[in-house]
């Protein structure tokens, strides 16, 4: 798989983040926050090594923040509205394909460390640097690799808790632990890291989890193909 083009989030007069690559703003990837348009801006990358879902796309956009009266409603209606809805498609699921040179299993295997050491053939020393330059001119700290992956990551995690929790508000099934890291579904307890949402192709919305095989395992249907079917969990 050739190397994809970066899309680097700069400033918007608009006093938000855009993504940029070749020349000029990539359609689509405004956001309130410099992660939210880095992720925009190479939603490719980050669902093809499993480090973004639905979720993050969501949140990212701000299609989130109306995730909740209408929750069983599904995110994809609201990302469609937004024009992402084909990016939106199949999210969480790494394919297939190697991508430098690792297999699906070998990423859903991987840390964060790991998986940003395998990134720095695609974020080189001339990309940070451009990088750097641009969260500079918005009063951000210098970062590298690792740390970029970290602050990807960990906003997935956010996005896909605070879907949880809207659910949650909804549905008894669902249940939240203490530590918020944590949840029971169904009286199965999941590691909120690393559950992803995935959009399927027959419009269906499911959150669940990528197994050692490299299998997206589904937990929770958030809504059935047809529209009326969920939210509730699915049997193991």
């Amino acid at each position: 798989m050739p190397l994809p083009l970066l899309a680097i989030p700069v400033l918007h007069s608009s006093g938000a983040w855009i993504a940029y690559a070749g020349s000029g703003y990539l359609a689509g990837t405004l956001s309130t926050t410099w992660v939210g348009a880095l992720i925009l801006g190479n939603t490719t990358l980050f669902t093809s090594i499993g480090l973004v879902s639905t979720a993050g796309i969501a949140a990212a956009s701000g299609v989130l923040a109306g995730f909740g009266a209408s929750a069983a409603a599904g995110l994809g209606t609201a990302l469609t509205a937004v024009g992402l809805g084909s990016v939106a498609s199949w999210m969480g699921i790494a394919p297939a394909a190697t991508f430098l040179g690792f297999t699906a299993v070998g990423w859903s295997l991987m840390g964060v460390g790991a998986i940003a050491l395998a990134l720095c053939a695609v974020f080189t020393r001339r990309t940070m640097k451009k990088l750097n330059e641009e969260r500079a001119k918005g009063g951000l700290e210098t970062i590298n690799v690792r740390q970029l992956v970290a602050e990807v990551r960990a906003y997935e995690v956010d996005a896909m808790w605070k879907v949880l929790q809207k659910l949650a508000k909804k549905d008894s099934t669902l249940q939240l632990k203490g530590s918020d890291a944590e949840i029971s579904i169904g009286g199965r307890t999941f590691s909120i890291k690393k559950l992803r949402y995935r959009i399927n192709k027959d419009g269906s919305e499911k959150i669940g989890y990528v197994n050692r095989l490299g299998r997206f395992v589904s937990v929770y249907l958030v809504k059935g193909p047809d529209g009326p079917e969920g939210p509730g969990p699915l049997p193991a």
